[in-house]
């Protein structure tokens, strides 16, 4: 079993940046942790994730979402509910992630497990400042992200 875990987002655009800031400050505590665990931010990259993907088994994304719920809510979806998520534009990268899932699947390397955390925006300007409300979410969607890799470590810990 690998593990992608990727962080998606335009550092660019406040709120936007939220996964890939959390995942970003995720990468060095694991970088030498498992050699079948990827945690990388992503950025905006799209398409250009593909290769990372087909190597997965399980992926794990941290994004920017808006699902109309209160700013800074964390969310996890899993599955073929991640998809539609990324029909709504809430930036120009989410087309991209879009697509990557789509060729993934059509090129029959999509992960059997894709998992999504979401963190509700309030605000996509060009701005390198994250709101409050997302800012205060940013703590718990780092939790969730650990509480992920810790349990792909410990599974693997016990496997061996």
């Amino acid at each position: 079993m690998r593990l992608l875990v990727l962080g998606i987002g335009n550092v660019l655009m406040n709120d936007d940046a939220a996964g890939a800031l959390v995942v970003r400050s995720l990468e060095e505590k694991y970088a030498d942790a498992d050699e079948n665990l990827r945690v990388i931010e992503g950025g905006t990259l799209g398409l250009d994730l593909l290769p990372l993907v087909e190597w997965a088994d399980r992926l794990v994304l941290a994004d920017a979402v808006d699902l109309n719920l209160p700013a800074g809510t964390v969310v996890k979806i899993e599955g073929e509910d991640v998809a539609p998520v990324f029909e709504s534009k809430l930036s120009p990268h989410q087309m991209g992630m879009k697509d990557l899932l789509l060729t993934a699947e059509l090129a029959g390397y999509r992960p059997p497990e894709v998992v999504l955390y979401g963190i509700q925006v309030k605000s996509i300007q060009m701005d390198m400042t994250l709101s409050p409300e997302v800012a205060e979410g940013c703590p718990k969607l780092r939790h969730y992200i650990e509480d992920e890799i810790e349990n792909f470590l410990s599974a693997r810990a016990e496997a061996e």
